[in-house]
């Protein structure tokens, strides 16, 4: 990692991110009761200890970003973070969660992250009762007694919700960061006519080739090939992501009550493996997480089929969103184009808060 605070997805900095929660209007009777509580005593929060057992998503429409599953925060505890889950209420009643992450440092030192949250019970929670949880949370650390804490809201750039983040106490630290999410509920004829139009030609190319798709598990030998792979091409390409040891932690911690786990594709040529792909099963939604291709599959376009082939396989685990994994258009320019190629719209999010 670049940042000894934050540790998180498959970005080298920030991991993967993005979900554009909806902003529905709601009734004149809530919307009142939301301003009132903008400072209202009513909002509690509560620390729970993280259980993937007993966890629950309750909105299926809207996507689970990874770092707000318990199996990745239990992952990351191999890793020297710690794990807290907290619930917000209002007047007693559940209307958001949040996973944090803790790190100490030199002894004293002390961090949290609330990376990619809170959850919202409902889509449609106003943007005042959303601040006035995040201010309750605030308020439970002391910088003076070097206790921090750091939130990266799943919010789209926006000049009038950076403005109510500033108003309601909140500074910016960070710009954002962009990815993107592909919406798998669509059926396979529109998703394959929204890709781009070299890149679908360079699929029609790769699936006429003799190559053949294997879809793996949770077993370690269907996805350990890949991890050796991914270390090798980070020490060419000189470039950090998080821990290749998450992905044993992560599936270590999943159980079939959280609906989590891990997803590998491989293309084979000649019973040798040229391209592949991992992607992390999160409740509802999966992370493009590794991608490698060799030089042959990079003649055959071979990785435009294995992300295709895992998108329809992610399709028929029920997986509804995809999230791509982040774009690093600095260092990373090809990946970047080859993920956009996908259709899917990049968005930059809000950036990081204290």
């Amino acid at each position: 990692m670049r940042h000894p605070i934050i540790v998180c997805g498959s970005c080298p900095f920030l991991g993967s991110l993005v979900f554009l929660p909806v902003r529905s209007v709601m009734g004149q009777q809530y919307q009142a009761k939301a301003l009132l509580h903008m400072d209202d005593s009513q909002i509690t929060v509560k620390k729970n200890v993280v259980n993937p057992a007993s966890w629950q998503f309750s909105d299926q429409n809207s996507p689970l970003p990874l770092q707000q599953h318990p199996a990745y925060g239990l992952a990351l505890q191999s890793f020297g973070s710690t794990a807290t889950s907290v619930e917000f209420e209002d007047a007693n009643k559940t209307i958001g969660t949040a996973m944090l992450l803790h790190r100490k440092f030199l002894g004293a030192f002390r961090f949290t992250t609330l990376f990619r949250g809170p959850l919202w019970q409902r889509p449609d929670t106003p943007q005042e009762v959303q601040l006035a949880c995040l201010k309750k949370l605030k308020a439970l650390y002391a910088p003076w007694r070097w206790n921090f804490l750091a939130v990266l809201p799943e919010e789209p750039q926006s000049s009038e919700t950076l403005q109510a983040y500033k108003k309601a106490g909140l500074r910016r630290i960070m710009s954002g960061f962009s990815t993107a999410w592909i919406d798998l509920r669509a059926d396979e004829d529109f998703l394959r006519a929204s890709l781009k139009g070299k890149w679908r030609n360079q699929l029609v190319g790769a699936e006429k080739s003799a190559f053949t798709i294997s879809i793996g598990g949770r077993k370690a030998m269907q996805y350990d090939w890949l991890l050796e792979k991914e270390s090798t091409q980070r020490d060419n390409r000189r470039y950090q992501a998080t821990p290749l040891g998450l992905v044993p932690a992560f599936v270590a911690a999943s159980t079939p009550k959280s609906a989590s786990g891990v997803l590998s594709v491989a293309a084979i040529q000649n019973r040798k493996k040229i391209a592949g792909a991992l992607f992390l099963l999160h409740g509802n939604s999966a992370t493009y997480h590794i991608g490698w291709a060799g030089d042959e599959a990079r003649d055959l376009n071979a990785q435009n089929r294995v992300l295709w082939e895992g998108m329809l396989a992610l399709k028929a685990k029920n997986i509804r969103f995809l999230d791509l994994g982040g774009f690093n258009t600095a260092d990373l320019a090809g990946i970047a184009r080859f993920k956009l190629g996908t259709g899917a719209a990049p968005l930059t999010l809000l950036g990081a808060f204290i």
